[in-house]
């Protein structure tokens, strides 16, 4: 009759099955199994997103509830942002300048999802994300030093190429001879990858020009530009936090320094992760400030301590790589907060996001 015993035995089971479902027994039976299943398969699901999950929500910037917080994807209110504006062709937009907020709150946990976000407007609006997955192959830059095959023969000093990296043991800088006059007269971008040792002293310069520096600190890694203007101008500085176990390990910057008639900003993004944006008004590096060429290792500033560690990688272009108006990005968590910029004012009317 049957092939084999697990033939049989499924044949039972269907038959006990069929004649117990109608009664009320059965069902106490299945609901004690299939709630906490249904609860665990739940849990497993939010907290491993974005298996399965992909959305596209989409402001139309003035409509109906764009700052509604109910909803998965919304502005938030700001003094910054005008009210709701119509123009000729009957379209909404609203008018910001400085810093608001949009938010993306879909109410479950995103597990290392790739977010792309984009804005439209008028001219000037800078999406700043937390995030960034930069690539630095992707820029031609005006310098490029790769210190992982040797020591690039432009710069002289004493510190020493071994393995896949220069290596700054303390007591070694580097400098470009006769640099004097540039890297500082106008917006640029710097790249670096460094392995750091000290984590006692402060004003480790990995790579700078008297009038800014990239700085490895005891307790963070920041950018600093100044005097800004004249011999008496201010200085302006961004810093990511770190803790011990962010040394004797591999770490990526991107310092960005654009300046604007409009209103101008320094930024920096360490190991991926967006350290703040600091507006420095319409000021600009005084040029003038110390005349010194670009250093590695040690800036020739008196509270100055030599960098301790190993640098793989610093690029350099005459351009600022941040103010962008579409970003992608990884994100992990529930509440995602997306800064706008503009530093004069300007309309807005979309902003869209895709979570995959």
């Amino acid at each position: 009759m049957y092939k084999n015993k697990a033939m049989y035995k499924i044949r039972q089971i269907g038959t006990w099955i069929e004649g117990r479902w109608r009664t009320p027994e059965f069902w106490l039976t299945f609901a004690a199994y299939a709630i906490p299943l249904a609860f665990l398969l739940y849990v497993l699901y939010i907290n491993f997103l974005p298996f399965g999950y992909s959305a596209t929500y989409t402001i139309n910037v003035g409509t109906l509830g764009d700052t509604d917080a109910s909803k998965a994807f919304y502005l938030e209110p700001s003094r910054n942002l005008s009210g709701s504006m119509t123009a000729t062709d009957g379209s909404t937009y609203r008018e910001f300048s400085g810093i608001i907020n949009t938010v993306f709150n879909p109410n479950v946990v995103l597990k290392n999802a790739n977010v792309t976000v984009s804005v439209s407007g008028g001219q000037g609006i800078s999406i700043i994300p937390p995030q960034i997955n930069f690539d630095p192959t992707s820029v031609r830059w005006d310098y490029a030093w790769d210190f992982a095959t040797s020591t690039p023969s432009d710069l002289t000093g004493n510190a020493f190429h071994f393995d896949d990296c220069e290596v700054f043991d303390g007591t070694s800088q580097l400098q470009l001879p006769s640099s004097s006059k540039k890297f500082d007269n106008g917006p640029f971008t710097v790249y670096a990858e460094w392995r750091p040792q000290d984590n006692i002293d402060n004003f480790q310069e990995i790579v700078g020009h008297y009038n800014w520096e990239l700085l490895q600190n005891k307790d963070g890694v920041s950018f600093q530009v100044g005097r800004m203007d004249n011999s008496k101008g201010s200085f302006y500085s961004v810093s990511y936090p770190v803790t011990p176990i962010f040394f004797n390990t591999e770490h990526s910057a991107l310092a960005v320094y654009e300046p604007s008639t409009t209103g101008g900003y320094i930024q920096l993004y360490v190991d991926g992760n967006l350290a703040g944006r600091t507006s420095i008004g319409t000021s600009t590096i005084w040029i003038d400030y110390g005349n010194k060429n670009l250093t590695f290792g040690k800036a020739t500033h008196g509270v100055a301590t030599y960098f301790e560690g190993c640098t793989s990688q610093v690029d350099f272009e005459n351009d600022a790589q941040a103010n962008l108006t579409n970003v992608s990005f990884k994100f992990s968590g529930t509440k995602l907060k997306i800064p706008l910029e503009s530093f004069a004012t300007t309309t807005l009317t979309s902003i869209k996001i895709n979570v995959h």
